[in-house]
């Protein structure tokens, strides 16, 4: 046997939907083809993906984890990699978790916990986020003039523009 292609995802397990993946379940289904994954738990972290693996190999695929030394062509081997994807799956659950209970605490602290937004600049780890001495003043005329009601929303940024106020892309 060889080495036929080779697939790295770039989009977090953690999520549907993630092209690679998809394209190799695909290749699964209609080609003559078996599929060599590092781990289990880097393959899937989600059990909607663990269930597509599992109907690809229920069709006969062959499919391998070369850090998990499992035959999951027995009943036994199945079952711990079945165990093994809960595991992955409740391991993302609880770090998004964690990553949510992280940003409630720092807005309860008065703080916003992603970067400095338009307008603001970053002052560090644990700092409230400043306005932005050139940007700042700039956000605020294009409010007041939009209050005005002089300017429609389409004729606005071309106005901003010559005042010097673009988005992060020009």
């Amino acid at each position: 046997m060889s080495i036929s292609a080779w697939h790295e995802e770039q989009s977090s397990a953690a999520k549907r939907g993630r092209p690679v993946f998809d394209h190799v379940i695909v290749e699964l289904r209609v080609c003559d083809v078996g599929l060599i994954s590092h781990k289990i738990d880097r393959c899937v972290r989600n059990l909607r993906d663990w269930a597509s693996i599992g109907e690809v190999i229920d069709l006969g695929v062959d499919v391998r984890f070369a850090h998990d030394d499992l035959d999951i062509t027995t009943r036994g081997g199945r079952l711990a990699a079945d165990i093994q994807a809960g595991i992955a799956a409740d391991y993302i659950r609880n770090l998004r978790d964690e990553v949510r209970k992280g940003i409630e605490g720092r807005l309860r602290q008065g703080l916003y916990p992603l970067p400095a937004p338009r307008g603001y600049v970053d002052r560090g780890s644990g700092q409230a986020k400043q306005p932005d001495p050139i940007i700042a003043p700039l956000i605020i005329a294009a409010f007041e003039r939009y209050a005005t009601g002089n300017y429609i929303y389409k004729s606005l940024p071309g106005e901003l523009a010559l005042l010097g106020l673009t988005n992060r892309y020009g």
